[in-house]
């Protein structure tokens, strides 16, 4: 009788254990690449530091698209866009090293075709991740590949370049890779830590300048 009553048994362990097990694997494997759990994994603050906004001073510009909806998805995922005009300057979120630069394009539209079409600067941070800003304007990029650049500093001016669907500076921390456009990674910001759509950040005034001692 028990013999009889194993291959019962080893079934019922079977749909019990495996199945399921099989079930969450298929389920996992069908997610989308931008919710796989690698792609938003958190890389502590303190690699990343205290980023600045990248405009000048005492400006306020308003958070257009934030993270995983409308074109930010896949490797832009944890993407900011800010609602800055054309020839607004542009500046290092952090020091780092510029690594990559184009600002020869003209070209730009309302698609993804024209996605490869953007100029750009990459700044790297020197510590496994870039800044990208993204989206300037041709011939304004003040800076080249090798330059040592210090938070705050500009780097470039807004234009409309690569797909856009009205003027706007896309900014992203990413991981560093060989081309300017790798898997971005959640950032904030020194005094906004956790942006959202529709808030204006504003970035604090600039500390004066040292004034020297007048002899008399």
């Amino acid at each position: 009788m028990i013999r009889h009553l194993l291959p019962g048994v080893f079934f019922a362990l079977l749909a019990a254990f495996v199945v399921p097990f099989i079930a969450a694997r298929s389920a996992q494997a069908t997610l989308p690449h931008s919710h796989h759990p690698e792609t938003h994994a958190t890389p502590p603050l303190a690699e990343l530091g205290q980023l600045e906004l990248p405009w000048e001073c005492s400006a306020a510009f308003r958070i257009t698209q934030t993270h995983d909806v409308g074109s930010h998805t896949g490797l832009g995922t944890w993407a900011f866009d800010f609602d800055l005009p054309v020839g607004t300057p542009v500046s290092a979120p952090a020091d780092g090293e510029v690594r990559l630069v184009r600002d020869d394009s003209t070209r730009h539209g309302c698609g993804p075709e024209f996605a490869w079409d953007a100029n750009y600067v990459v700044i790297d941070l020197q510590n496994g991740y870039d800044a990208l800003l993204l989206h300037l304007e041709a011939g304004s990029v003040t800076v080249k590949p090798g330059d040592k650049v210090k938070a705050g500093e500009v780097v470039g001016r807004v234009g409309d370049s690569g797909w856009v669907c009205g003027t706007h500076l896309h900014f992203q921390v990413q991981r560093s890779c060989s081309s300017w456009w790798c898997q971005s990674v959640p950032a904030g910001f020194a005094e906004h830590p956790q942006p959202q759509t529709g808030q204006e950040l504003s970035r604090p005034m600039c500390e004066a300048e040292p004034q020297m001692a007048q002899a008399d």
